[in-house]
């Protein structure tokens, strides 16, 4: 195992106070001030720190993006490096798209433009904490449970978990963070492998269930009926502090140097979980299939973010097995870095209607 450059061990000193010190201020302001001095001391240029902050990890997400395409090459790849393959370069594109649009422009820009004013203006509001991902909105308002309970299922059973690689605000920082240097580094070395790190995997089976929990508790509480406000406070606060603030922000991202990119993704994501579960019972159609070219060289292990031992599927006793990676007994977000990454192109994604992609 490679160990740790001067650079990055410097990196990593301001790094993780840093991560801790932000979200802190970040998530809780009202633990440091006073209401009145939030907007005084914290909003720069009249601007929320929800603001900046999105502006800087959009600028991250989308800068990556386009250094990866620009450079047309494979991030993945060992040795000599490969054109980025048509796959990939979708990839990325949709990443930054929807890095800059859906959750940057559209919440932050068309909203002023729609009432009007000073945009340089903004008012103290606390930071929003009821992320889609965490689920419970899905028991609070129909466009949640629609979205939640119909349209992401849909979309698992033609594509499996690729949201997670090709949409998602947290996945869009981990993919990209995990194809720099030093971040392709972290995935490769640091990333939970194993069978004890597969058993830890009920973690996430938790989050859901607790994330269900929530809802029904919201929902009951908000009818009245059975549900006491000060449960319901009790398990929201519980929600904030342990699921968004610790698992989903410290842990989530400012574990990257330690556990890879997908910590989160693996073992806290209750939406992922619920992807994971939905694609199983309903026989995604998202599978990667190994053909008989497969050497056991065992790349596509090393550089799988999610831990997954992909070799197994492809290679067994020096003899190829012609086997299919899904969501069946994996948590696969179809990143296609396994598929890059095999310089004997023995894994493929199936189509959903056909032989390959």
């Amino acid at each position: 195992m490679a160990k740790r450059s001067l650079a990055e061990k410097l990196f990593l000193i301001f790094y993780f106070p840093s991560i801790i010190g932000f979200y802190l201020i970040y998530k809780f302001p009202l633990w440091f001030m006073e209401q009145e001095s939030i907007t005084q001391f914290l909003y720069w240029g009249g601007k929320s720190i929800s603001f900046w902050y999105i502006t800087f990890y959009t600028s991250l997400v989308v800068g990556i993006c386009l250094w990866i395409l620009i450079r047309n090459k494979s991030p993945y790849s060992k040795g000599p490096k490969r054109p980025l393959s048509n796959y990939q370069k979708w990839k990325f594109i949709f990443i930054a798209m929807a890095q800059l649009f859906f959750f940057y422009l559209i919440p932050f820009f068309i909203p002023w433009i729609i009432k009007g004013g000073s945009f340089f203006g903004d008012s103290y509001s606390p930071v929003h904490k009821d992320n889609y991902i965490y689920m419970y909105n899905g028991l609070t308002s129909w466009t949640g449970f629609v979205y939640l309970f119909v349209i992401i299922p849909i979309v698992v059973w033609f594509f499996g978990k690729r949201y997670c690689s090709w949409f998602c605000a947290c996945g869009n920082l981990a993919e990209t963070v995990g194809v720099t240097p030093w971040g392709k580094k972290w995935v490769e070395q640091k990333t939970p492998r194993g069978e004890r790190s597969v058993q830890l995997e009920w973690l996430q089976f938790a989050a859901l269930i607790f994330a269900l929990i929530l809802g029904g508790f919201l929902v009951l509480d908000g009818l009245k009926v059975v549900a006491a406000s000060s449960i319901t406070q009790a398990l929201y606060s519980f929600q904030e502090l342990a699921v968004d603030f610790l698992f989903a922000s410290i842990i989530g991202v400012g574990a990257y140097p330690i556990y890879g990119t997908r910590i989160w993704c693996r073992y806290g994501c209750p939406m992922a979980q619920f992807m994971r579960i939905s694609g199983k019972f309903t026989r995604s159609r998202s599978v990667i299939q190994a053909d008989e070219k497969c050497k056991g060289l065992g790349l596509c292990s090393i550089i799988c973010p999610m831990g997954i031992d992909v070799e197994k599927y492809a290679h067994k006793n020096k003899i190829p097995v012609n086997g299919q990676l899904s969501l069946k007994d994996s948590p696969c977000i179809g990143c296609g870095s396994c598929i890059d990454i095999c310089p004997m192109k023995a894994l493929h994604f199936k189509k959903v209607f056909g032989q390959r992609d």
